[in-house]
């Protein structure tokens, strides 16, 4: 996962604070680091279908949909998870949650937003058109085959969106929010104050010139980004997550949302690393089991031993026979058919991608926060391996 959000600007500057409030650092990334198309988690088969869809600027948004591999979705209509990444980011950081939707039976699909990652456009703004992003993608999930109910999980600047749009649209059934700021013009001035001292009315004059330049660029209006005023219309199921030791955006923020949603299912997970900590595996699972039951994904905690039974002796014989050699060309037939660009959208692999299709595994996660997260993960890592004997075959008889 790359760990990046909200930056501090080396130096205080006029340039630095705008920058860093519509132009941070972008995440470039190449296609590689999205792994591979096709890959297994807790012995069950995935693949990632990439899309360019315009947004409502006109500009190219890439998106990815993860789901169960032909032949191996456990039920017609299944729910999904999107992933909305912090504002230095990108859809890469939405990976890493994968592992924790796919085996709840929940898909998940991960973009770039307008600015960011490898999508169009040179500027973000922290929710305010983002929102707007949010609904593109949004229709194009409700559309796709197969999909149910949608939740949203957003981290930073993703986290705010993703309480701003909930507030938007009944189609939203849950929200997880990590790390999010409850209005953006006071954390400006939190984060200004915290790094030089000079008086508050200095400070709020300074804002405003830099909230006419950002306007200027991209049209934002930095007081309009409230997301403490858009939770109290939020009434769908919701999980805060936040460090009390973050540096960027104050505890608080997520206190004073939680006491103003509105709704009452509602959550606040303290966990310890600061912004951009890694969180421990536990509160994953947590956050699993949160959206499989609100999102009705008809999993229930103690079904994944029984469904790894069931994959294990009767799907993955299912895969082995359509890799097999005699099967060979019927099925590459079959997955290029449905890889190929089509009113939808969808961009289709390259032939060098498709002979090169081999099961993904996870990257590493750094700075493990104890052992048991990282037995957890060896565990994972190795159960993955245990499958990638088939699909090397797969790729040997493609070269």
């Amino acid at each position: 996962m790359k760990k990046k959000a909200l930056q501090k600007p080396n130096k205080i500057t006029y340039e630095a604070l705008w920058k860093a409030i519509i132009r941070p650092p972008r995440d470039d990334y190449e296609d590689e680091e999205l792994g591979s198309p096709l890959f297994t988690i807790e012995k069950r088969h995935y693949i990632r279908k990439d899309f360019e869809l315009l947004n409502f600027q006109g500009y190219l948004i890439k998106v990815s949909m993860i789901e169960p591999y032909m032949g191996e979705r456990p039920k017609e209509i299944m729910p999904c998870v999107i992933y909305l990444h912090a504002n230095a980011s990108s859809r890469i950081e939405g990976l890493h949650i994968r592992r924790f939707l796919l085996k709840r039976n929940i898909n998940l699909c991960v973009f770039d937003f307008q600015g960011s990652g490898m999508s169009e456009g040179d500027y973000i703004s922290l929710g305010y058109h983002e929102r707007h992003q949010v609904k593109n993608i949004v229709d194009f999930v409700e559309k796709y085959p197969g999909v149910g109910k949608i939740g949203l999980w957003g981290r930073s600047m993703g986290a705010a969106t993703s309480l701003i749009y909930t507030a938007m649209d009944k189609r939203i059934k849950a929200t997880v929010a990590d790390s999010p700021f409850a209005d953006f013009r006071k954390l400006a001035k939190e984060m200004v104050l915290n790094q030089i001292k000079v008086p508050g009315f200095l400070v709020e004059g300074a804002i405003s010139i830099i909230g006419k330049s950002v306007k200027n660029k991209n049209g934002m209006d930095i007081n309009e980004i409230k997301a403490i005023e858009a939770v109290k219309k939020c009434e769908v199921p919701v999980i805060f997550i936040h460090a009390r030791d973050d540096e960027l955006v104050p505890y608080h923020h997520s206190e004073d949302l939680l006491s103003n949603y509105k709704g009452t299912q509602k959550e606040l997970k303290s966990v310890n690393g600061g912004h951009n900590g890694r969180r421990p595996s536990s509160l994953m699972e947590y956050v699993g089991d949160f959206f499989a039951a609100n999102l009705e994904s008809d999993y229930k905690p103690g079904d994944l031993e029984k469904n790894n039974t069931f994959f294990s002796k009767i799907l993955v014989k299912e895969i082995n026979n359509k890799l097999n050699k005699e099967n060979l060309e019927e099925n590459m037939k079959e997955y290029n058919s449905n890889n190929v660009e089509n009113e939808e959208g969808e961009i289709g692999e390259t032939e060098e991608e498709e002979e090169e299709l081999e099961v993904g595994e996870e990257k590493e996660l750094e700075n493990k926060d104890n052992n048991n997260d990282h037995n957890i993960e060896q565990k994972d890592i190795k159960e993955e391996n245990t499958n990638t004997n088939e699909v090397n075959d797969y790729k040997k008889d493609n070269v």
